[in-house]
């Protein structure tokens, strides 16, 4: 045994100082002068070049733990792994194999029992064969593997196997040990659980107080005319339908004419029709007569009900236009009306000025309630809902409070201030609110539920995804992989991966941050 070791030892020194020869393709072998064909091998493994796992790590079994100090798995590196090698097995201290897996000095052990061809490479050392021929892949869970250097198991060792970081799940973690239990007490590092309870009912955010969008209105003339009279000013409070300005217009006149001319044209067709009606009955009229005076009758109708709907589109009343008919003007006074009841808060229209469809001559808006803008934190968008109450206050009303609720969030974050757009609608019966106004919103969120939460001091980041240090003994400690919730203040709620038991680093972490990121950056057990 004591031979076999010493044996082991100078093979493995001697594959050490190889240890960055990249593969080389072997020269082709030439058999009478010809070139023979063959897989292009490994020189240093005598693996084919695209199968050599120990030169490409790509080809290497996912989650199984390489030794990069032996060019080995973990589970098959006898050095650091003593108590893995099999006494009764006989090893070629030569090639770094067991006996009954060299095809160096065996190659009868690469001829396939249905074959009599050799295969083109040698078995990786992480697979035996089996009694078919066929090679076997050694279970990798549950392998027992210690790291002798720091007391953890392998597959928990994150100065060994830092890059096993990326696929943990909330809960599970890495070890890190420290060479004494003195090393970061003297760091200064601090411990603390996490905080069990319910986070503030009340989320607080700076708001805008702008006009209600759905009762408000740009009111335009509907036809090209020139300003009579202005019935109201601005500051006026109007109902729905009231009259504020009156305009000349000649599409007005023109309408007008054109819908009593074909009232009359329709009177007098149908008159037509009713006789050629009954000349036909009586077999006096003849079948085309009667068929074009229905056709005129028609065609007499359809022009009436055009011109009839083209004075409701200049928003003429049904009422309106039977006055219309009943007095046979053609005025060309058209009133512009208010859409709704409100506030007028601007105005654009003079007398004796041409306005157009387009031109603004009114704003009007309803001042009965009015719209909260608010700028929602990314960390803070899981405790918010649509219709979650809200209280906003104003240091210009200091006596005001005005409830609502939220009524819309965005459906995305703006990229630059990393802020998600909402909006909260309140009451204003005074119309004390006035637009622009700055105040607070404190939003009574529904999904404010008991958890355990951690200062956001004591969270890191490692391949885009949230870890906290936990202490596991002195002088051992864990970066734990857990799922985040929403941010209450200073503090974070961790929806996944802690116990309330659990001590969490929550100051002066850079000791043990930094043994971390030393081990990622190559600095682990392999270097002296």
């Amino acid at each position: 045994m004591q031979k076999r070791s010493i044996l082991l030892f100078i093979a493995v020194a001697i594959s050490a100082g190889i240890v960055f020869i990249s593969c080389s393709k072997k020269p082709p072998e030439k058999i009478d002068g010809k070139v023979a064909a063959q897989t292009e091998l490994c020189a240093r493994h005598q693996l084919a070049v695209s199968d050599c796992f120990m030169c490409d790590p790509k080809l290497r079994e996912a989650g199984r733990l390489w030794c990069d100090e032996h060019d080995r798995y973990e589970d098959r590196c006898f050095i650091c792994h003593p108590e893995l090698e099999e006494e009764n097995r006989l090893w070629c201290a030569e090639h770094n194999l067991y006996e009954d897996e060299c095809i160096f000095c065996h190659p009868e052990l690469s001829v396939d029992s249905d074959s009599s061809e050799k295969k083109s490479k040698a078995a990786p050392d992480s697979q035996r064969a089996a009694g078919n021929g066929k090679l076997e892949s050694k279970p990798l869970a549950a392998n027992g593997l210690q790291c002798d250097e720091h007391g953890v198991p392998e597959q928990e060792c994150g100065i060994c196997h830092p890059d096993l970081a990326g696929t943990l799940q909330p809960g599970q973690g890495l070890k890190i040990r420290f060479e004494s239990p003195q090393s970061t007490a003297k760091a200064g590092v601090q411990l603390a659980k996490p905080v069990s309870g319910k986070p503030l009912s009340n989320l607080t955010f700076l708001c805008r107080a702008t006009y209600n969008q759905n009762q408000f209105a740009r009111i335009t003339p509907l036809a090209t005319g020139v300003v009579q009279r202005v019935l109201v000013d601005v500051g006026d409070a109007v109902t729905k339908k009231q009259a504020l300005l009156e305009i000349a217009s000649p599409e007005i006149a023109k309408a007008k004419s054109e819908y009593l001319i074909a009232l009359a044209s329709e009177a007098l067709k149908e008159t037509v029709f009713k006789r050629k009606k009954g000349l036909l009955e009586e077999n006096i009229a003849s079948q085309q007569d009667f068929e074009q005076a229905r056709a005129e009758h028609e065609l007499a109708k359809n022009t009436a009900a055009a011109a009839h709907q083209q004075l409701l589109n200049y928003g003429f009343t049904n009422e309106e236009i039977a006055s219309i008919v009943e007095t046979r003007s053609t005025s060309s006074t058209m009133r512009v009306l208010a859409p709704f009841s409100g506030t007028l808060i601007d105005r654009d229209a003079v007398a004796g000025e041409t306005v157009a469809p387009g031109d603004i001559v009114f704003t009007l808006a309803d001042l009965s309630s009015m719209w909260l803008e608010l700028s929602i934190p990314e960390d803070h968008i899981m405790l918010m809902s649509v219709g979650d109450p809200i209280e906003a206050a104003f240091e210009i009303l200091p006596e005001a409070r005005m409830r609502g609720r939220l009524t819309w969030l965005a459906a995305g974050i703006d990229e630059q201030t990393r802020m998600l757009k909402a909006r909260a609608v309140v009451p204003n019966p005074e119309a004390r609110l006035k637009h622009g106004m700055f105040g607070q919103v404190w939003v009574e969120s529904k999904r404010s539920v008991s958890g355990l939460y951690v200062p956001t001091e004591s969270l890191h980041r490692f391949d885009g995804k949230p870890f906290v240090f936990t202490k596991v003994t002195d002088d051992l400690f864990e970066v734990r992989r857990v799922d985040l919730g929403g941010r209450n203040g200073k503090h974070v709620e961790i929806l996944a991966g802690l116990l309330p038991e659990d001590q969490v680093v929550v100051a002066h972490s850079f000791t043990i941050k930094s043994e971390f990121l030393k081990a990622r950056l190559g600095a682990g057990c392999v270097d002296e």
